[in-house]
């Protein structure tokens, strides 16, 4: 399943250990963001550390490993989409993760923001509904 991924989701599997990390991690996903993802992550670089308890090096790891598993789509391949979806969305932080997934023929959106899911233009899945969309596909997921 090809999804566009939010920073927020990527930030909880860093910092938990639970089906977050999970599905991330796991080959029933496809994940895509924008580039802008990345600057977000270098600006909350002391909270994750803070938040999971980990060092200076393994959140390094951790975000290396998070890195290889999302394809990052530059914002050119999706700006013509920027003003549509900043009509379309109350967070203006998140215009570019809709804007990427109107470009790319309107691939679902992973996230728990609850926004996604008052616009209409495309589907929006939070962690409990793309878990149990995995399971009735057959995907198991780990005790």
């Amino acid at each position: 399943m090809e999804l566009v991924v939010d920073a927020t989701i990527l930030f909880t599997g860093l910092i938990g250990t639970g089906v977050t990390k999970d599905v991330i991690f796991s080959e029933a996903v496809k994940l895509y963001a924008p580039e802008y993802l990345l600057d977000e992550f270098e600006r909350h670089k002391p909270r994750i550390k803070i938040l999971s308890g980990l060092s200076s090096a393994e959140v390094e790891l951790v975000l290396d490993k998070i890195k290889k598993r999302i394809k990052v789509v530059s914002k050119e391949k999706f700006d013509k989409y920027l003003l549509k979806a900043n009509s379309l969305i109350s967070d203006k932080e998140d215009i570019e993760y809709l804007a990427l997934s109107i470009s790319l023929n309107k691939m679902p959106i992973w996230s728990n923001d609850p926004h996604f899911k008052k616009q209409k233009e495309v589907k929006a899945l939070t962690t409990e509904e793309l878990v149990s969309k995995l399971k009735s596909l057959g995907y198991r997921f780990p005790d």
